[in-house]
């Protein structure tokens, strides 16, 4: 059995990683191996591929950019997979189509893409989980000035990517076959605490209010999963220290 996985950022790469240790054969295609998802010849990539897996993304705030982006990316994979008869796997954001968020640009194309990926004609399942561990130091990088880090007002329920991985290889080995998977992980906190948590000395994490609605959806929870979403992978606490041994 084959897959694609189209997206080589850290989500593709863990993704690729868990079916591999399935013993699926796995190519991992990006703009790093020279592929661009919304000029390049879709199908032909995914020629004999059992399924694809559509892990890419565009960092931007901009609600125009981002559906822009991932409309043209799920639009040109799923009716790439749809020509060759692979199934569609999407990797996604816990809560994106939430009405309280759609100011959010990332979050509104986010949102937009699923929509998309509907109607491709693919056999379509949709992976949804909570930020990433890894997404205190994405802030921390993007909205780092100096030696100051700027931190929006966020009450999440972060989950270990790896984790993530392992779903997303079960939905494309057909261990599971839910079309949408919701996942998070067990403990909730703020990005302002894992970003304190941070082993980076010589960083200072400054609180960011954001105004209005969205703000407020932010700070009160409105990325947090519902009662009876899947649990799973370790907390930001215990992921840190594990991670500390390696």
């Amino acid at each position: 059995m084959r897959a694609v996985v189209v997206g080589g950022g850290t989500s593709g790469r863990a993704i690729g990683a868990a079916i591999a240790a399935r013993g699926w054969a796995v190519q991992v295609s990006s703009r790093r191996t020279g592929f661009d998802v919304l000029r390049d010849d879709v199908a032909a990539v995914l020629r004999g591929a059992d399924v694809v897996v559509e892990a890419t993304g565009r960092f931007t705030t901009s609600r125009r950019r981002a559906t822009d982006f991932f409309v043209r990316s799920t639009t040109a994979v799923g009716s790439a997979a749809a020509a060759v008869g692979a199934r569609h796997v999407l990797l996604s954001v816990l809560g994106c189509e939430r009405p309280e968020v759609q100011g959010y640009g990332y979050f509104a194309g986010k949102a937009a893409q699923e929509r998309a990926a509907a109607t491709t004609g693919a056999e379509l399942s949709v992976v949804r989980s909570t930020q990433w561990h890894e997404f205190a130091e994405q802030n921390a990088e993007r909205f780092g000035v100096g030696r100051v880090a700027l931190v929006p007002a966020m009450t999440i329920a972060p989950v270990a990517l790896t984790a993530v991985a392992a779903v997303v290889a079960e939905v494309v080995s057909g261990e599971r076959r839910e079309r949408c998977v919701e996942v998070a992980g067990p403990r909730r906190t703020t990005l302002l605490a894992m970003t304190e948590s941070l082993p980076a000395p010589g960083v200072r994490a400054l609180p960011l209010r954001i105004p209005g609605r969205l703000g407020r959806a932010f700070r009160d929870g409105a990325l947090l999963p519902d009662v009876g979403t899947e649990v799973v992978g370790p907390s930001f606490d215990e992921w840190l220290t594990a991670r500390s041994r390696h």
